[in-house]
């Protein structure tokens, strides 16, 4: 019973902890919202630039693997069906309702996310942050701003480079591996997807880029502790992150196809 206790009450702390944080990232965001009317476009284009078309490579080839796994893996239980093109409504679908928004926001947590909160860890344990508030200079405005902005942008235009990639891999596979013919397929697949999965997926693309940047932001405001500080800061921020997004990512997809599919 001991032991028990002691686990349940780890657990509890941790959970405790989680709570905490995503408190302190709303106040985070609220105080980076109320920044926006003293924003200026050359940071954020600057952001736009680092964290977006340099992302384009990673995150395309990520996505198309992806549909070709959901195709692959789909197509033995399709083909016992009887309905092997179907696998073009089945990547479709699932890549520009889920996959294409959720492994970008992942593949970003890594590529951005870290980045940000090493950079502004840096700054905190060195005391820059500390100067810059002596200065009466905004961190919010000069260093997180910037950041979310660049990174919200840029998530929707990725994900849209993602549900290419997606629906592209999973024609691959469909033409080159599962004989169907090229015209069928594209039929197919253009059939499936509704227009309203597009903004859907937007929709989650901009939250899931402010979930990555409020952690990667929070966590390098209170680092602590040199080198270690960073490293430290670095690795909560991805973890942390990439577990936000997923739990964002359910809460979506319950609004999206429970809620207001029966309002």
């Amino acid at each position: 019973m001991a032991l028990v206790g002691r686990v349940l009450g780890a657990m509890g702390s941790r959970v405790l902890t989680l709570v905490e944080e995503v408190g302190h990232m709303g106040v985070l965001a609220n105080r980076t919202i109320l920044a926006v009317p003293h924003m200026r476009a050359e940071p954020v284009a600057i952001q736009m630039i680092r964290f977006g078309i340099r992302a384009i490579p990673i995150v395309a080839l990520v996505n198309l693997f992806v549909g070709m796994i959901v195709a692959v893996s789909m197509s033995e239980m399709l083909q016992k069906l009887g309905v092997i093109t179907w696998t073009a409504k089945v990547v479709a679908v699932s890549v520009t309702r889920e996959l294409a928004p959720l492994m970008t926001a992942i593949v970003m947590s890594g590529f951005a996310g870290a980045a940000i909160a090493a950079e502004i860890a840096t700054m905190t344990v060195n005391e820059e942050i500390l100067a810059l508030e002596c200065g009466a200079l905004s961190p919010i405005r000069f260093l997180v701003l910037p950041r979310m902005l660049g990174v919200c942008v840029m998530m929707m235009c990725l994900t849209l480079v993602a549900d290419v990639l997606g629906m592209f891999g999973g024609y691959l596979v469909g033409t080159l591996m599962l004989d169907i013919g090229s015209p069928t397929y594209v039929d197919i697949n253009n059939n499936a997807v509704e227009w309203a999965d597009i903004p859907k997926g937007l929709v989650k693309a901009f939250a899931f880029g402010m979930i990555v940047t409020l952690v990667a932001c929070r966590q390098g405001l209170k680092a602590y502790g040199g080198a270690l500080g960073v490293g430290r800061a670095t690795t909560s921020a991805v973890v942390l992150g990439i577990v936000l997004i997923i739990a964002a990512n359910l809460c979506f997809t319950i609004l999206f196809h429970w809620t207001l599919a029966a309002v």
